[in-house]
């Protein structure tokens, strides 16, 4: 009994004896990192944080001071090897997110990046931290990683009180690229701030298809300027809001459909053509005058429809046809002198009476032509449309 607990003795003092020297010799490394970081030269300090990665906790809190080093490769390699470190290193990287510094931010985010699915849940947690650098930072962490359980909790940094977290909280969004964001973004197009207005708008082009239909709806906004700004992010969406856009001009609003022809002229694509025509009848007079402008704005690709409506359609639309030809000028002059031979006196005389509103000094030949026409009120048209070509002309 007394050899075995002898054998015993000795076997402990042996454990006790390596474990004592591996601590010294840890401590003895954790020292000369900690030398090398602070009082070593550029490749002494990059050397060091490029050699603690497997040591793990001993070396979070100096990497830490490696992120605001002088040098951008000592910064970059502490947040790599504090990315390897992984979870243990995540508290004190958030921590690390209350530096002011761009730099520093941009290297602590990049190893919460690294660290990822670990650093997900404290970083939510920190988004009610009372530091806005913290939460600023927590916002663009969760945003680069793409987490999308965060998505609610992004929403809400979009009425923090720090117009840097509202503005970092929609960049995020638009990372993540979650539709669930789209009402709470259209809310902050008007956010007190503009860069955080900006931020929210191009985020919502950026989403696409999912923004449209909330975009239309706010077209109508009791706030004016988020209204505007709806039809702008419309505008700059382009091509994927056209065919919403021509479904709006038969909404039961009149004011969607005001300003949905509207933002179709400002886009430009020439297949809402033949919708607008149609709206040209639209009982409600302010609609009417805004197809009339997209009409113009669509320019000579509209001309041919709107010299069919010209000719053939009821007061109202000929009305809205004259009023888009007009507004597009002498684009619209050889169409016109081509109809001032029409069989019906009424297309001549209005054609006739365009001729002269529009100016152009071609016209003048056809329009002599007309102060012979057996219509009387067709004469008295042409005579008054060449006076107004000369007036101007005079002008001129």
């Amino acid at each position: 009994m007394a050899i075995i607990k002898k054998i015993l003795s000795i076997f402990k003092s042996g454990n006790r004896e390596e474990e004592e020297a591996r601590l010294r010799a840890q401590r003895e490394r954790y020292e000369n990192f900690l030398r090398a970081l602070t009082s070593g030269d550029l490749d002494t300090r990059w050397n060091a944080v490029r050699s603690v990665g497997d040591l793990g906790e001993p070396f979070i809190e100096p990497l830490i001071s490696g992120l605001k080093d002088e040098f951008w490769i000592i910064r970059r390699g502490s947040a790599d090897t504090l990315g390897k470190i992984g979870a243990p290193a995540v508290v004190p990287l958030i921590g690390a997110l209350s530096e002011t510094s761009e730099d520093v931010q941009q290297e602590t985010i990049r190893a919460l990046q690294l660290v990822g699915e670990p650093a997900v849940n404290p970083l939510i947690q920190s988004l009610k931290h009372s530091h806005p650098s913290i939460r600023r930072g927590a916002i663009q962490a969760l945003g680069i990683i793409g987490e999308v359980h965060a998505v609610p909790n992004l929403i809400e940094g979009l009425k923090d009180a720090d117009p840097w977290v509202r503005h970092e909280a929609t960049v995020a969004l638009g990372r993540i690229g979650d539709q669930r964001a789209v009402v709470s973004l259209i809310e902050s197009l008007n956010d007190p701030i503009e860069h955080v207005r900006m931020a929210a708008m191009a985020t919502l082009c950026s989403l696409g298809q999912p923004s449209i239909a909330p975009l239309i709806q706010a077209l109508v906004d009791k706030n004016e300027d988020v209204s505007r700004r709806a039809a702008l992010a419309l505008t700059t969406i382009g091509e994927q809001s056209v065919e919403p856009l021509i479904a709006a001009l038969s909404n039961q609003n009149p004011g969607i459909r005001k300003e949905a022809a509207s933002v179709l002229g400002q886009i430009g694509n020439t297949t809402a053509i033949p919708a607008l025509i149609e709206t040209l009848a639209d009982p409600d007079r302010t609609v009417r005058i805004d197809v009339v402008k997209a009409l113009a704005a669509l320019g000579v690709p509209a001309i041919a429809p709107l010299m069919q409506v010209f000719r053939e359609g009821d007061v109202r639309t000929r009305t809205g046809a004259m009023e888009a030809l007009w507004m597009l000028g002498q684009p619209a002059t050889t169409p016109l002198i081509m109809v001032l031979k029409d069989d019906q006196s009424d297309v001549r005389k209005r054609a006739a009476l365009l001729l002269g509103e529009i100016g152009d000094q071609k016209a003048v030949d056809h329009l002599t032509g007309l102060l012979s026409d057996e219509n009387v009120s067709v004469r008295r048209e042409a005579f008054e449309a060449l006076e107004m070509i000369k007036k101007r002309n005079l002008r001129q």
